[in-house]
């Protein structure tokens, strides 16, 4: 790099802007690769490198980019130590004009030498610009400070590279952590629903029994307080009472189950067993309601209907199609139950006499929390929730429960499909 004044100063001039061109628009990768092989041609160095320091303290340099020659180099890597490299990583900016392998025998072949250091953001040295000749060099301020501006540059650069890489780094972790908080939201989202719906599950399915424990209170009551008492059917009562008694009790055990289990999917208690008896139990379970408004319940199960169902749940379904099929039927109307083998399915069909629904309800029907066209005939209350059960509960059980209705006024039928259980084997017990 002989830096003469007069026409030869002019153009190492020219070669400063050379360089400066070479590279002028480039960023990243691409301008240091451009900076170290521009350098390497136009200042006819022996080496050019763009290092950083590996160890604690530095102990290495590994090359960035690198050109050895006209040749790119790969993979370099160097002990500091014994280089005049480990000067510029202490802090040092050094030129040596000339005779370098004499103070460092390890750059044998080479003469000249300038070195300059890089910091980080925090001004901490992490590398080097460093550049070889094979030839003395000339005018070593002026060459010196052209090595620097680009080293300054490179610098620039280098932490540019950082923040970036620190950039997608937090961009990356910011992804991690929103991805957990929107797992956790949505996870306590499914717990909330999950609550809301046992509570829901809870207030309705208690709702019948309930009635009828305290309706069949107070008639047994009257009847033990009338002058003369009249004790013909207080036993009658109290049976019904002790009977939804404990049917509340296996609800909410069943329920609480369900909660323990911490679980948005319903945990089935699975026995095999005709359910015919578990039509009826629910069927037993709204005479008196069905009675209140002179409405006849008729039962048909012909024969045995096998399955493999939670029977306190399976009760709960059927409870609430036939207490629903009660509820919008008018005074004196009539609500049928049936019970039957149908293909590979138990089929448990409720239809009515009642009011019927429209297109837009049976959209609607099984959706949660939905209030129909259709107004409860006696003066029920009604949460919306009945229906939105009994589809929970025929989907646990691998079933299906569908609603059809001809139009307003013209009733309804509920079906409840749930698939049979395999041919029974020797092992297995009757429940």
């Amino acid at each position: 790099m002989g830096l003469e004044t007069g026409t030869e100063t002019q153009t190492d001039f020219e070669r400063f802007r050379t360089i400066a061109e070479a590279v002028a628009g480039k960023v990243g990768h691409a301008f240091l690769t451009g900076l170290v092989e521009t350098l390497g041609q136009k200042i006819q160095a022996g080496f050019v490198a763009i290092t950083q320091g590996e160890g604690t303290p530095y102990t290495h340099a590994r090359a960035i980019f690198a050109l050895k020659g006209n040749a790119v180099a790969q993979d370099i890597r160097y002990a500091l130590e014994g280089t005049p490299c480990e000067r510029v990583y202490n802090g040092e900016t050094l030129v040596i004009p000339c005779k370098v392998a004499d103070l460092y025998p390890k750059e044998a072949g080479f003469e000249g030498y300038i070195g300059i250091p890089l910091h980080d953001i925090s001004d901490r040295v992490v590398g080097h610009l460093a550049v070889f000749t094979t030839s003395p060099i000339e005018q070593t301020d002026f060459a010196a400070a052209i090595i620097r501006i680009f080293a300054q540059r490179a610098e620039a650069e280098l932490r540019r590279i950082a923040y970036e890489a620190e950039r997608q780094s937090m961009i990356a972790e910011l992804s991690e952590a929103n991805t957990r908080l929107q797992d956790g939201y949505l996870k306590i989202r499914r717990e909330s629903a999950f609550k809301t719906r046992l509570i829901g599950i809870i207030a309705h399915d208690l709702r019948s029994p309930l009635a009828s424990v305290l309706s069949q209170a107070e008639l047994g009551l009257a009847r033990a307080n009338a002058t003369p008492p009249k004790p013909a059917g207080v036993g009658t009562a109290l049976e019904k009472v002790i009977r939804n008694a404990d049917r509340m009790s296996d609800l909410i055990t069943a329920t609480l189950e369900r909660a323990r289990s911490d679980e948005a999917d319903l945990v089935l208690n699975l026995r095999r067993m005709d359910i015919g008896p578990l039509i009826r139990i629910a069927t037993q379970a709204n005479r008196d309601e069905a009675a209140r408004k002179s409405i006849a319940l008729d039962v048909t199960i012909p024969a045995p209907i096998p399955a493999e169902v939670d029977e306190t749940l399976l009760i709960s379904a059927i409870d609430n199609l036939i207490s629903n099929a009660v509820k919008y039927t008018g005074f004196g109307g009539r609500v049928a139950i049936s019970g039957t083998v149908c293909g590979p399915c138990a089929e448990i069909r409720v239809s009515d006499t009642g009011q019927g629904m429209t297109e837009v309800d049976l959209k609607n029907v099984f959706g949660r929390f939905q209030m129909l066209s259709a107004t409860p005939t006696g003066g029920e209350s009604s949460t919306g929730l009945g229906l939105s059960i009994v589809r929970d509960l025929a989907t646990a059980h691998g079933g299906t429960v569908t609603a059809d209705s001809p139009g307003k006024d013209k009733g309804s039928v509920f079906c409840l499909r749930l698939p049979l259980p395999p041919p029974a084997t020797a092992t297995d017990k009757p429940a």
